[in-house]
């Protein structure tokens, strides 16, 4: 079309544009962390330029607000359309890898909204666990409101699991997989009366001296998981543990060398606890379950610990970042090496992806607060981590 005055062309803007552009902005927000990708970087991914992005979107902080809000929209939507639990657990299981890393984006990057706007979207999420376990009340009348709630929240942890890893298989195999493992988690049997062997007191997980210095990386440690090691500062960490930039200074020459000193601390208490749930012989099943009660020990305890080895690794330099991510690598594949021996045949990648399912319904179980005033929390996330193990 041309215009008489000017005989240019007018481009036509095409109608899914601002859709584009938050599907760009949520794969970039994703791979590289919001605090990494610019406007432009996005405005490039659709093929527009800046100034055209700004007729959608106010600015950077309004487009991760839009990006967060679709992910969360679209899973109460899915949700809300399911007339029965197994019609949403097939459904969500069919979508998943159309959604894979959306769980790293309200989980994450929506660490980086003004309050107001995060405490919109846990009321969204919460209203989809409520309308999960509506649907799972159907199924079983006989649960209380807050093991409905367990449940369900149980179930979106299955889901949003595959968004931390990459691990694969075929696409029906990977879609009957994540079905079965959601299943498991909201058809485990709760609170019947067994569950995984009590760990010894104190677990193995060191109580440390409170010194200015543990004052410090404590709360160092909590910022960083709450905020995000980019929207921390020095000065936030003094003030929030009473000390001065010079104190802080004599113990953290700098604020990477905190987060440094925080993921060490976190992998050297998981590993005291998995030396204890090894320490004593016995059958791989007994071995599992002790390995499963140790963890789900160490992430109640430690969950802000948990918080820096999930999302802010890409952080650390190369050196340690690798060093962190070859410990973790390391600790999935001795679950895996157990699982196998309690279920022989099992392939890798599955046994994979198992462990990883389950070690993220304790990871969001500890980290949410949905659950925390629970007095049985550790037994009731061993049956359900359990039952995903051995569905």
């Amino acid at each position: 079309m041309q215009t008489e005055a000017s005989g240019r062309t007018a481009t036509r803007r095409p109608p899914d544009r601002k859709a584009r552009i938050i599907s760009a902005a949520a794969v970039l927000f994703r791979d590289r962390g919001y605090h990494n990708v610019s406007v432009a970087d996005v405005a490039a991914e659709v093929g527009i330029t800046a100034p055209a992005l700004y007729r959608h979107f106010r600015g950077k902080p309004d487009l991760l607000f839009q990006v967060v809000d679709s992910t969360i929209s679209t899973l109460a939507a899915s949700v809300a359309a399911a007339p029965d639990l197994d019609t949403y657990l097939r459904s969500s299981a069919s979508r998943t890898m159309e959604r894979r890393g959306s769980a790293v984006l309200w989980q994450r990057e929506a660490r980086h909204l003004p309050e107001d706007q995060r405490e919109q979207q846990r009321r969204a999420l919460n209203g989809v666990a409520d309308r999960i376990g509506t649907l799972l009340h159907a199924e079983r009348p006989e649960l209380d409101r807050d093991d409905l709630q367990l449940l369900a929240w149980a179930s979106l942890a299955v889901f949003g699991s595959v968004s931390w890893h990459r691990t694969s298989l075929p696409s029906r195999r990977f879609d009957e997989l994540l079905h079965r493992l959601a299943h498991a988690a909201t058809h485990c049997a709760v609170g019947d009366g067994t569950s995984a062997e009590e760990s010894p007191a104190g677990g193995g997980y060191a109580r440390l001296a409170v010194s200015r210095r543990e004052e410090i990386l404590v709360e160092a440690v909590r910022l960083f998981d709450e905020r995000g090691f980019q929207s921390v500062s020095t000065d936030d960490i003094g003030e929030a543990a009473g000390a001065t930039g010079p104190s802080i200074y004599k113990h953290f020459p700098t604020k990477t060398d905190l987060l440094i000193a925080a993921v060490v601390r976190a992998g050297e208490q998981r590993r005291a606890g998995t030396a204890q749930a090894l320490a004593r012989p016995g059958a791989p099943r007994e071995i599992l379950d002790r390995l499963l009660r140790s963890y789900i020990e160490y992430a109640l305890a430690q969950s802000h610990l948990i918080g820096l080895l999930i999302g802010e690794l890409d952080q650390l330099p190369e050196k340690e970042q690798k060093t962190a991510r070859q410990g973790q690598r390391e600790y999935v594949a001795l679950w895996v090496r157990l699982l196998d021996e309690v279920r022989p045949g099992l392939e890798t990648a599955e046994a994979r992806i198992v462990v990883l399912a389950v070690l993220t319904v304790v990871d969001n179980a500890a980290r949410t607060g949905t659950a925390g005033g629970r007095a049985d929390l550790a037994d009731r996330l061993a049956e359900i981590g359990i039952a995903l193990l051995m569905a």
